[in-house]
């Protein structure tokens, strides 16, 4: 049906550095999630599940929670950055209009719901305290 490709000579250069410290990378990815999970526990909102299979490398940091609207404005006046990559489900996309599209309630309730956070191996635990701190308080009001 199509294709992307984002990825040009200068960002093939520049990863081609960043590559060296993957690992790394990838390990601080996951100690902020593991801190996500454990200061969301107990917030009614779903977090990520690693089922220890393999090790996910949290690319995005995407939760459920049913009044993303009211928690993502709050985000935004407290000055955090918050994304919903996909917001509109794969069978409901423009290039299968007119087609048969089967009912998917349970892609089209996550769709509506879920709201990545602020990730990437930098990002130190007092900044991941203020992203939940908001969100709690924007719970709570």
């Amino acid at each position: 049906i199509g294709f992307n490709s984002r990825l040009d000579e200068i960002q093939a250069v520049v990863l081609r550095v960043k590559l060296k410290h993957i690992d790394e990378y990838n390990r601080q990815r996951r100690r902020v999630a593991e801190t996500y999970n454990s200061l969301l526990e107990h917030t009614g909102i779903v977090t990520q599940y690693e089922n220890h299979i393999g090790l996910h490398v949290y690319h995005q940091y995407t939760t459920i929670m049913p009044n993303r609207e009211q928690i993502m404005a709050h985000l935004k006046q407290q000055g955090i950055a918050s994304a919903i990559y996909y917001p509109i489900p794969l069978h409901q996309q423009e290039v299968f209009a007119g087609s048969d599209q089967p009912s998917l309630p349970v892609t089209e309730k996550i769709a509506s719901e879920c709201l990545s956070l602020p990730i990437y191996p930098e990002l130190k635990d007092e900044q991941i305290e203020r992203v939940v701190n908001a969100i709690k308080e924007a719970l709570n009001s």
